[in-house]
């Protein structure tokens, strides 16, 4: 039923996504029940752990990676490529933290680094660090597009300034994203045109949303449109772009939208911001951009800039655009745009960063990845063929789509107000936080949902039959 199919090939995704949609399986009942049974039975000491947390964090869990289904599962330590809970149950980590842990968990080099600064140095002072300016450098070095670099404490964060940026160099108000895509949880950028808007607004200002605008993946015509229609009313200052696409390019975007969004926004005096949270040194040491071949005005960094440590993230671009930013606040910043962090560029962190990224270039992790996702990917491709499962099957290097739901691409089918997209997303929701479940129970770990990350570490022919082994074992509970 399934075929690996070109990651650029929006045309063919979009078909095969079509029939996922029309076609889609389900793990059979009997099977569902012996997995909650094994969480029951395995995962005990979770589910105790979990309750006792929700009674004094709201949910019982604080980040979206962490909503397992039946329960949120509680993670004691690394080893390797692997996770292991407070139960002692081993699972190969194809989470990689949402995919900034490029080369694993406790990679060598990385925890040496953070160890001897901690204990020889320090992890934090709040003044500037030779760190900060060694980071900017060798993100420049690997992107040119990035001329002046500045480090913040998230990709939300990353983003916020984008857009406060755009409009400062602009002076336009207007910005404009692709439907469904995710730019952090700021008032303005959490908004996401269509089914989930309702969902995200509760708390924030009918407002905040009336100068953020949407449009369809790969279509230019409407890019073009939607800009002529605010051009008169304050005009658009920036289109914001998830580099891939979609929830880490489950909607993937092609080359040529890519280029054509280039040069629209040159044509109307707009900023091209490339948002390579999930991207950025994960795809190769150019991010999307040196795939794309483009050069966009401004980027988003997420955790990788870090090393994969909390309080990381950052925005680079041109430096008459990055030259706005005030440095602190003070008599020269009057015309600036404001930015803030105590934590932001703490040394830990940025040496965290340097520490990878001349990692992912001396062993030249970039080129294994992609070997081995072939590898892993075209054994999935089978395996769905074999037990005759319906699914997406393609990569943008070590970002692994296996979709067996269809979920994100329901809108591209149905009228979100149309009562068969309710049932299709109530279908679709099942399908994928039981298949994360069921990898769970075999002993692999993904984010519900799909998002899988292959990690440096786990490249071995070895860790890669093993992986395809536990998707055997649940493929073959579909009906």
């Amino acid at each position: 039923m399934s075929k690996l199919i070109n990651e650029y090939d929006y045309a063919a995704i979009h078909a095969q996504a079509g029939e996922v949609i029309k076609n889609r399986k389900h793990l059979k009942r009997s099977a569902v029940e012996r997995y909650m049974k094994w969480f029951d039975e395995n995962c005990a000491k979770s589910k105790v752990e979990t309750a006792l947390a929700a009674e004094t964090i709201p949910g019982g869990i604080q980040h979206n990676l962490a909503n397992n289904h039946p329960f949120p599962i509680a993670i004691d330590r690394t080893e390797g490529p692997y996770l292991v809970d407070i139960d002692g149950n081993r699972y190969i980590d194809f989470l990689c933290a949402g995919g900034p842990t490029i080369l694993g968990n406790n990679y060598p080099a990385v925890t040496e680094a953070i160890v001897k600064q901690v204990t020889e140095k320090t992890h934090l002072h709040g003044l500037y660090s030779p760190y900060e300016r060694q980071l900017s450098e060798l993100i420049g070095k690997h992107m040119p597009s990035i001329e002046m670099f500045r480090c913040l404490a998230s990709g939300t964060e990353a983003d916020l300034i984008a857009a406060r940026l755009s409009r400062a160099f602009t002076g336009k108000k207007h910005i404009i994203r692709i439907a469904g895509g995710y730019h952090g949880w700021s008032d303005q950028l959490v908004y996401n045109d269509g089914a989930t808007t309702e969902m995200m607004k509760n708390g924030i200002p009918k407002d905040c949303f009336q100068n953020t605008h949407a449009i369809p993946a790969n279509d230019i015509e409407a890019l073009k449109a939607e800009i002529a229609k605010w051009e008169d009313k304050g005009g658009v200052a920036a289109f914001f772009v998830e580099a891939v696409g979609q929830d880490s390019g489950i909607v993937p975007l092609t080359k040529e939208f890519h280029k054509e969004a280039r040069k629209v926004c040159d044509e109307h005096d707009m900023l091209l911001v490339y948002d390579e949270v999930v991207t950025g040194f994960r795809l190769g040491m150019g991010g999307a951009q040196g795939v794309f071949g483009t050069k966009p005005d401004l980027t988003v960094f997420g955790k990788i800039i870090g090393g994969g440590l909390g309080c990381s993230g950052g925005i680079g671009g041109r430096k008459d655009i990055m030259s706005l930013l005030a440095a602190g606040v003070s008599a020269e910043s009057e015309n600036k745009v404001k930015v803030g962090g105590t934590l932001s560029a703490n040394p830990l962190t940025c040496l965290a960063g340097i520490t990878v990224i001349n990692e992912l270039e001396k062993e030249n992790v970039h080129e294994k990845l992609d070997e081995a996702s072939k590898y892993f990917m075209n054994g999935i491709a089978e395996l769905t063929e074999k037990y005759d499962v319906p699914a997406l099957v393609f990569h943008h290097q070590s970002i692994l789509h296996i979709d067996t739901h269809g979920l994100m691409h329901l809108p591209y089918f149905f009228d979100t107000k149309d009562p068969e997209y309710e049932k299709q997303l109530y279908d679709a929701y099942m399908n994928y936080i039981e298949f994360s479940m069921a990898l769970a129970a075999e002993g692999l770990i993904i984010a519900n949902g799909g998002k899988t990350y292959l990690p440096y570490n786990a490249t071995s022919k070895e860790m890669l039959d093993e992986a395809l082994a536990v998707y055997e074992r649940v493929f073959k509970e579909f009906e």
